[in-house]
């Protein structure tokens, strides 16, 4: 049997002072930004595609907006979404 598997980054985050945290420091805080109201549209919209129907399982790391994104999809196809913490950016050094 073969199985598909998609790859989705999370969709439009909301830009705070119109920038993107990525140095280590704001690691924290950058796993807690939230989608932006357009980042929650496109979210939807994609998972009412054909491609997104019959999915059996989500994986998704724990940051928020990837959650947010992942939440549409798992309705969608009334699943649950694994959290995996391996699954987060990298940690700069």
């Amino acid at each position: 049997m073969y199985r598909n598997i998609y790859l989705i980054r999370h969709s439009e985050q909301l830009k705070l002072k119109g920038k993107k945290h990525i140095n280590e420091e704001s690691n924290i805080s950058n796993e807690k930004i939230i989608l932006s109201i357009d980042g929650e549209r496109k979210a939807e919209d994609v998972s009412k595609l054909d491609c997104m129907r019959n999915i059996d399982l989500i994986w998704c790391s724990n940051y928020v907006r990837a959650i947010a994104t992942s939440k549409y999809i798992a309705y969608e196809n009334n699943i649950n979404i694994n959290i995996d913490e391996r699954l987060n950016e990298r940690k700069l050094r």
